[in-house]
Formats: C-alpha cells, structure tokens, sequence
C-alpha cells in the first residue's frame, strides 16, 4: 500500500486494506470520512443488528 492511513478508532498504522467510514453530511454538504482497520471493524459489524 503506498499511502499508510491510520485506524481512526484504535490509531493504528493500516497494514492491509480495511474499511472506508462516511460520516452524515452536514449542513454543507461535507462528509467526515474515517479510516477503520480490519479488526475494528469486525468490532464495530457486530455492534449492527444486520439479518443475513
């Protein structure tokens, strides 16, 4: 991976693809765009009641 994010939950350095978080828009239009890593976002999956 050329560019290094870091995991905005646990602040980690991302050393494999992970996820991409968009905030909601504001009243702008702007959206917050949040690096997550793999492992917190098998965390942050679980939280969602999603029906398989």
């Amino acid at each position: 991976m050329s560019i290094s994010p870091i995991c905005d939950k646990c602040k980690k350095e991302l050393k494999d693809f992970g996820a991409i978080l968009f905030g909601p828009p504001d009243k702008n239009n702007n959206v917050k765009k949040f690096h997550i890593c793999k492992v917190c976002y098998k965390l942050i999956y679980k939280t969602f009641k999603i029906k398989k």
